[in-house]
């Protein structure tokens, strides 16, 4: 493969996913800088990598999964126009692995638990579990042509914050999650915001579908200094204050590794998932939060779900509000030295 390679990089899943693979785009950007690549993500996601500021990558396409179809024809008419040299399929469903085969390139690359990946030009094992991070995962499929060294997520973004924050003063907290499971119960995040000093700066962060929950949190703080921007920023906004933060805690959802990509201090809970299965804090100053109880039901899958299927959520509700509060005064005395 010659240093002017044409790349496309598939990977349509949700918002964590898409910001984790701009470790594959600093990969690239070290070892082959000639090469100029192409990402596919899900419709929706694109303003992420307005954060990724090199020009290694030259143009993000959108896969609109409300259109199924009709969005995939498209794009395999579009894509099949830039006659890349590979691709590379990070994504491990059917849909995209036609796709990828579908569009001409002189090579595709993918995992080998994609259905169609005796298609693939080379079939790489899908490294799952015993604590491979998906960065690692992700770049086994560049091995072939660049070795196995692999990079850090990479995002950066400073627009204006709001005239009441001042950067790396406040504590970013993201109490949502897609998933039920992987949410941190509510009262837990109101009781470690009542025990922190009422002066110390808090914004609340989320999706639009996240208003509520923020919303109970702010109501029941009202003596503590809480600025609720759930709801309110767009993607590349939302990443410019993940990045100015002194600190973030966050479930194991996008945020978390939002702040892997800006390098901002993180404390990660876990609740029904495990950092085993690839998805921890990749910041220079983390901390990972789980119960300390052995679970025999944790984890219950590989990704969340909507309901604990037991009933009990023990993986949640056996998170104490002192671990994070430790969590807190480990940053603030590391802050410190």
């Amino acid at each position: 493969m010659t240093q002017n390679s044409n790349v496309l990089i598939i990977q349509t899943a949700f918002l964590g996913d898409a910001v984790l693979i701009t470790s594959l785009l600093e990969k690239i950007r070290h070892e082959s800088p000639q090469t100029r690549v192409q990402l596919l993500v899900r419709a929706g996601l694109e303003p992420i990598f307005e954060a990724y500021p090199h020009e290694v990558l030259t143009k993000v396409w959108g896969y609109d999964k409300s259109k199924k179809l009709k969005s995939w024809l498209a794009l395999r008419t579009q894509l099949a126009k830039e006659n890349f040299d590979q691709v590379f399929v990070v994504q491990r469903f059917f849909g995209m692995g036609l796709l990828s085969v579908s569009i001409g390139a002189k090579q595709v690359i993918g995992f080998n638990e994609n259905p169609l990946s005796f298609l693939f030009t080379n079939s790489v094992k899908h490294r799952f579990g015993g604590g491979v991070h998906e960065v690692e995962r992700n770049t086994d499929l560049l091995e072939k042509w660049l070795g196995k060294q692999y990079y850090a997520p990479f995002l950066s973004s400073t627009p204006s914050l709001p005239a009441s924050l001042q950067a790396k003063q406040y504590l970013c907290i993201s109490p949502g999650s897609v998933w039920e499971t992987k949410r941190l119960p509510l009262q837990t995040w109101i009781n470690f915001i009542q025990g922190l000093p009422k002066e110390q700066a808090i914004v609340l962060m989320g999706a639009p579908n996240e208003t509520e929950l923020s919303a109970k949190i702010a109501h029941a703080c009202p003596e503590h200094n809480i600025h609720n921007l759930t709801g309110k920023l767009g993607l590349l906004e939302a990443i410019g204050v993940y990045q100015q933060a002194a600190l973030a805690f966050v479930n194991d959802s996008g945020p978390l590794h939002i702040c892997s990509a800006v390098n901002t201090p993180t404390v990660a809970v876990f609740c029904s998932t495990t950092p085993e299965f690839g998805f921890g804090p990749l910041s220079a100053w983390n901390r990972i939060i789980e119960s300390k109880e052995e679970l025999t039901c944790k984890p219950c899958g590989s990704h969340g779900k909507k309901a604990c299927p037991l009933g009990h959520y023990a993986c949640g509700n056996g998170i104490q509000v002192n671990q994070l509060q430790e969590a807190y005064q480990d940053f603030l005395s590391a802050r410190s030295e």
